[in-house]
């Protein structure tokens, strides 16, 4: 699985690199949701959904909530976790075409785990948690409201930081409101 993900931030990066933008712009509104793809196994395909509000035409902030399955031969366990999200958004410096929004940014907020045994080898992550993500991310806008979106990045969870982070995909669709 890290191969694969490995090789999709590969192939990915040249259409990243070449996107045309189409940011947020201050007082809009754009509502997210997806599924991903995790480097720790065995997640079955997590889900999120979020909002990101416009601050100014370069920065956005907003929240995403999603949930992840973790489920093996005596290690079951989900994750709820509630991130309030930072964006910043290099469509102005780029001076790229309304198609494209190109983006980096950081996520955190409490990560809810329930489980049906504790690991040892990772320690007791069960009940309250920090998740922490650093991520790149793209939308092209094939409407003038609605794109697909992708964000490829690392997740930790603080306490217990499981080394190395878990890497990440997320794809989806995004529908612009404002």
């Amino acid at each position: 699985m890290k191969k694969l993900l490995l090789f999709l931030l590969i192939i990915s990066g040249p259409f990243i690199a070449l996107a045309q933008g189409g940011a947020i712009k201050k007082g809009g509104k754009e509502i997210n949701a997806g599924v991903g793809f995790w480097s720790n196994q065995p997640v079955i395909i997590p889900l999120h959904g979020g909002m990101d509000f416009g601050i100014t035409d370069d920065i956005s902030m907003g929240f995403d909530v999603g949930w992840r399955l973790y489920n093996s031969i005596g290690w079951n366990h989900n994750v709820i976790v509630i991130q309030g999200r930072f964006d910043y958004h290099f469509n102005s410096i780029a001076r790229w075409d309304e198609k494209w929004d190109v983006y980096a940014g950081l996520k955190a907020g409490p990560a809810v785990v329930t489980a049906t045994d504790d690991y040892p080898e990772y320690g007791n992550l069960k009940g309250f948690n920090v998740a922490v993500d650093l991520f790149v991310g793209g939308r092209w806008f094939f409407t003038n409201n609605i794109a697909l979106n992708a964000e490829a990045g690392f997740m930790g969870v603080i306490p217990d930081i499981i080394e190395p982070p878990n890497v990440f995909l997320n794809l989806g669709l995004t529908i612009r409101m404002k």
